[in-house]
């Protein structure tokens, strides 16, 4: 099966994912330039997953927001040490595209019959397990796979719709009231 009938397979896209020194400055830099927002900041929190088969843990701040048709995800590592984020020295800017798909496991099987391998998955919660596909040999980049568009992401494009432009950055607490 070629990669290109493996993408068209697992469709929507539903984010770009960036890797960031500072996610809040990385957001408003976006922001900036392409008028993107607002954005829900979430952290410092840990989350634990399996990476390349070592359970790890790692300590991050994600910046979710809303550009044009799709969200942004932006997240800083707080933690030392190598993770999902950083393996094999990974520089800050670009890092994943997000696919929803509607099973998980078939789907992680379909990008490894092309030769991709998983970087990390996490399946703590059985309404939304994740998986990362490091897809940097046939693509150029990693590949996130989970069942569907995140409630953060839905929040977000929410807020999005009518945005007045003021306030870029809120809470999940802000989601709340």
């Amino acid at each position: 099966m070629s990669e290109s009938k493996i993408v068209s397979k697992h469709t929507p896209l539903f984010h770009l994912g960036f890797f960031a020194k500072d996610a809040q400055a990385f957001a408003q830099a976006h922001h900036d330039l392409y008028g993107s927002g607002p954005f829900i900041l979430m952290g410092p929190v840990d989350t634990t997953y399996d990476f390349r088969g070592t359970e790890t843990t790692t300590n991050i701040t994600i910046a979710t927001g809303w550009w044009k048709d799709i969200a942004i995800e932006i997240i800083q590592q707080n933690s030392e040490g190598v993770s999902y984020l950083n393996e094999d020295g990974h520089p800050y800017g670009f890092h994943h595209i997000c696919f929803g798909v509607d099973d998980v496991k078939g789907a992680i099987a379909d990008f490894e019959a092309a030769g991709d391998s998983v970087q990390w998955t996490s399946f703590a919660r059985p309404d939304f397990p994740v998986c990362y596909i490091d897809a940097r040999g046939s693509s150029g980049y990693y590949i996130e796979l989970n069942p569907q568009m995140d409630p953060i992401s839905q929040a977000v494009k929410g807020m999005a719709a009518n945005w007045d432009g003021e306030k870029l950055f809120y809470t999940l607490a802000d989601l709340k009231r």
